[in-house]
Parts: structure tokens; C-alpha cells; sequence
């Protein structure tokens, strides 16, 4: 059962990172707006890879044959829940990391279920989503391009739509975006933001 207003997808393999920094800090921000927020660590979660087979799109609650053996379910069931969700993610080669890129595709079954119109999936409500991209590479005009479009049409399916991305470069060892106080205020501002919109959709504005 999910309830926090807003939930913070933090998507590194390792712990104590800058995009882990950023999840912590985004849950403070969120929190210092007096809404209310959870960090899930993908790395906690165990998702099998998709298997292509198209079960999902033959069955008639497009469901997948995996559900029962990893916990990519879980992790769908806080984007289908959360009022608002954001993501926290280093960059790995232009993308993001191979676990939560896993997540993605297993999120077949949800595409064709909206492709096939199926009522449990057109019923969920518009809602807002986030990101933090935090990427070693210092330079690259489109550093955060593979990221952000794989978030967007991922979400889109669960009724979220991505705004755009606050991408910080230059942020490699551990430490990095601590140091940085620019980055630090950015990255508060998108949880203020991101709770003020929770805080919105709670007040029924």
C-alpha cells in the first residue's frame, strides 16, 4: 500500500552516490514543503528481464507471465499509486542504469494494455512526474537525451508526464553534488516543486 505523496525513484546499483545524495535531499525538500515522500531504491528490487514472448498482449488483463517471480510488480504498483513521482538517476552511457532500463522494458504489459484500450489502465488519472540526472561527464549537448526520452514514454503509460529533466553534469565522485551549493539548490527546488504539486492534487486544485 503506498502512502506518501511523493515517490523517489533513486535508480543507482551503488549506494551512497550523488544521485543518492540528490534522492536524500529531494526527500528533505519534499518534506520541508509538508508533504510527505519515500525513497525506493531500485537496487532493493529484484526485476527479471522481459522475455519478448507477448503473452501480455494476447491475455485479456494484459498481464505478465513474471509477475509471480521478481518484484517488477512492486515497483509498477508505486507508479500506478503515487501521486507524484520522481526519479533520481546517474547516467550510464547516455542512458540510465541497466536495472531500472530492465524496469522499463517489463513495462510492456502496461503499453498494451492503453494500445488495447483495457479499462484498469485508461481509468488512472494524469499525474506529474520528475527527474534528477546526475552524470560524471562534464560536457555532451545531449548528455541527458537517451535518459529522458526512455523516462517519458515509460511513464506515460502509467498516466505521469515527465517534465523537463534537471540535469547535473560534473558530479562523479562520491561527494560531488554536496559541494556543489548551486546544484544542492536545484535539486531542493525540484522536491519543493514536486511537493507542491502533491499538495495540489490533495487539495483537490
Amino acid at each position: 500500500m503506498w502512502d506518501a505523496d511523493v515517490a523517489i525513484i533513486a535508480c543507482s546499483h551503488r549506494a551512497g552516490g550523488n544521485s543518492d545524495a540528490a534522492a536524500e535531499l529531494l526527500e528533505l525538500a519534499v518534506r520541508e514543503a509538508g508533504a510527505t515522500a519515500k525513497i525506493v531504491p531500485l537496487r532493493d528490487y529484484e526485476v527479471l528481464p522481459c522475455l519478448a514472448c507477448r503473452a501480455c498482449a494476447g491475455d485479456r488483463l494484459s498481464r505478465c507471465v513474471l509477475a509471480r517471480k521478481d518484484q517488477a510488480e512492486e515497483l509498477f504498483a508505486v507508479l500506478v499509486r503515487a501521486p507524484v513521482v520522481v526519479f533520481a538517476s546517474p547516467i550510464y552511457f547516455y542512458g540510465v542504469p541497466s536495472r531500472c532500463k530492465t524496469w522499463v522494458d517489463r513495462s510492456q504489459r502496461f503499453w498494451e494494455a492503453r494500445r488495447k484500450g483495457d479499462a484498469w489502465i485508461m481509468e488512472l488519472r494524469d499525474r506529474p512526474a520528475y527527474a534528477c540526472l546526475v552524470a560524471g561527464q562534464p560536457s555532451g549537448q545531449k548528455l541527458f537525451e537517451g535518459a529522458r526520452f526512455t523516462l517519458k514514454y515509460f511513464l506515460v503509460n502509467f498516466g505521469l508526464t515527465l517534465s523537463e529533466p534537471l540535469g547535473l553534469r560534473g558530479m562523479d565522485a562520491a561527494g560531488d553534488l554536496a559541494s556543489h551549493p548551486d546544484a544542492v539548490r536545484l535539486v531542493r527546488e525540484l522536491g519543493r516543486d514536486a511537493a507542491l504539486m502533491a499538495l495540489r492534487g490533495r487539495n483537490g486544485a
